[in-house]
C-alpha cells in the first residue's frame, strides 16, 4: 500500500498541469452546458401562423384565442389575404388560415363554411394545425345548435368552449415544461461531450508512462519490489483525479442551482467514474504496448472521435444503420450513453447491464496492461 501511495504521490506531482487543465476543461464544460440549454431553449418557439379574418365578431376573436392561448402560435393577423400568402411562400408563416366572410352567419344558419387552411409543404405542421381546427370547427358546429340562431346567446356559449375541445399542453405555454426539456437535451449533448473530452485527456497519462518506458525508469520499476497491482493503481490513481476534477464542477454547479437534468446525480455519478475507469486502462494499455508517441496520441483520438460516434456519443445511435447499431455495443461509449438515455426516460429503470460492460472493458484493458507489465522486456 505505501509503495502504491508513492507512486501516486510521483504521478500527482509530475502530472499537475495535467490536473489544473482538467479543472479548466470541467469549467468550460459548464459554461458548455449554459450555452446549450440557452441554445435549445430558442429552439422552443412559438409556431408563426397567419390569421386573415374578415369580420370582426365573437367567433374570430375565440378563434384568435384559442391558435395564441390554447396552441401556443404566433398569430400575424391581416385583412390581405395577398400579403399572408406571400409570407406563407417565404416561410415567415407556417400556415394561413382565412375565415371568410359571414362565417358567423352560417355558422348561426347550421351551414358554415369550411376553414380555408394553408401550408406549403411542412407536413408536420399542416397534420397539427389541421387536427386542432377540426376539433375547434366540431366544437363551434355544437355551440350553433344550442344557440338557436342567436348571436349573443352564442357568444354567452363560447366561453366555455374550450372546456369541451380536445386538450393540448405546448411547450410554449408551459414554462417549467421548456426549462425542463431544455436541461435534459442539454445534459444528453454535455455527456457526449464529457466522454470526448475524458477520453482525450488520457493523452497525458500515456505520454508521461511512455517517457518512463524511453528513460528506463519503467524498467526500472518494473526489476524492483514493486507489484503489478502496486505500479498499475499508483498509476491508474492520476487519471482518476483528472476524470473528477473534469467532471465535479458540472456536479457542483448542478446541485447548487438545482437543475432537473433527468437523471439522479449519484447515478451520473457513477456512470461518469465507470468510464473514467476506461479511459484510464485503454491509457495504460496504450502506453505499454505502443512504442511512439504518435501512436499513442493516434490511438486516444480514435478512442475519442470515432468510438465516440460510433457508440452514439455525437447523435442517437438508433438513426444510424442496423450495421452500425450492432457493432456500437462494442464500444464502452454505447453502454455509457444508452444508460443516460434510458435513466432520463425512467430514472427507476434498471441500467446494471450497462454498468456491467463498461467495468468489463475496463477490466480486460487493465488485465492487458498487468501482463505487459508483468513481462519482462520494456
Amino acid at each position: 500500500m505505501r509503495k502504491t501511495a508513492i507512486i501516486f504521490w510521483n504521478m500527482c506531482v509530475r502530472s499537475r498541469w495535467t490536473v489544473v487543465l482538467a479543472l479548466c476543461c470541467g469549467v468550460g464544460l459548464c459554461g458548455l452546458f449554459a450555452f446549450m440549454t440557452s441554445t435549445i431553449s430558442a429552439g422552443y418557439e412559438r409556431i408563426p401562423i397567419g390569421l386573415a379574418a374578415h369580420e370582426e365578431n365573437a367567433v374570430t376573436a375565440d378563434l384568435r384565442s384559442y391558435l395564441e392561448n390554447e396552441l401556443g402560435m404566433e398569430v400575424v393577423e391581416s385583412a390581405d389575404s395577398d400579403y399572408l400568402d406571400s409570407e406563407l411562400v417565404d416561410r415567415h408563416v407556417a400556415a394561413v388560415v382565412e375565415v371568410p366572410d359571414g362565417f358567423e352567419e352560417s355558422l348561426l344558419a347550421g351551414s358554415p363554411p369550411a376553414l380555408d387552411v394553408r401550408f406549403l409543404d411542412d407536413y408536420a405542421n399542416a397534420q397539427f394545425v389541421r387536427g386542432y381546427l377540426a376539433s375547434y370547427a366540431e366544437s363551434l358546429g355544437t355551440l350553433a345548435l344550442g344557440a338557436d340562431g342567436s348571436e349573443t346567446k352564442l357568444q354567452d356559449m363560447l366561453t366555455s368552449l374550450h372546456t369541451d375541445l380536445v386538450p393540448v399542453t405546448t411547450q410554449a405555454l408551459d414554462p417549467s415544461l421548456l426549462v425542463r426539456l431544455s436541461h435534459q437535451n442539454a445534459f444528453r449533448q454535455f455527456m457526449g461531450f464529457y466522454v470526448m473530452i475524458s477520453s482525450l485527456l488520457g493523452i497525458a497519462s500515456a505520454l508521461q508512462l511512455l517517457d518512463d518506458r524511453q528513460m528506463g525508469l519503467y524498467n526500472r520499476v518494473k526489476v524492483s519490489a514493486v507489484r503489478t497491482t502496486s505500479y498499475i493503481l499508483g498509476t491508474s490513481g492520476v487519471g482518476i483525479v483528472n476524470a473528477v476534477m473534469l467532471i465535479a464542477p458540472f456536479f457542483i454547479y448542478t446541485s447548487v442551482v438545482g437543475l432537473d437534468v433527468g437523471v439522479r446525480l449519484w447515478q451520473a455519478a457513477a456512470l461518469c467514474l465507470l468510464y473514467s475507469l476506461f479511459v484510464v486502462g485503454a491509457a495504460l494499455l496504450a502506453a505499454m504496448y505502443l512504442r511512439t508517441k504518435s501512436a499513442v496520441i493516434a490511438w486516444i483520438i480514435s478512442l475519442a472521435t470515432i468510438m465516440c460516434m460510433l457508440g452514439g456519443a455525437f447523435f442517437p445511435i438508433d438513426t444510424a444503420p442496423v450495421l452500425f447499431q450492432n457493432l456500437a455495443r462494442a464500444t464502452p461509449q454505447f453502454w455509457f450513453m444508452d444508460a443516460v438515455l434510458s435513466l432520463q426516460n425512467d430514472p427507476d429503470s434498471s441500467w446494471g447491464l450497462n454498468a456491467v460492460a463498461i467495468a468489463l472493458f475496463a477490466l480486460l484493458c487493465f488485465i492487458l496492461a498487468g501482463i505487459r507489465f508483468v513481462h519482462r522486456r520494456g
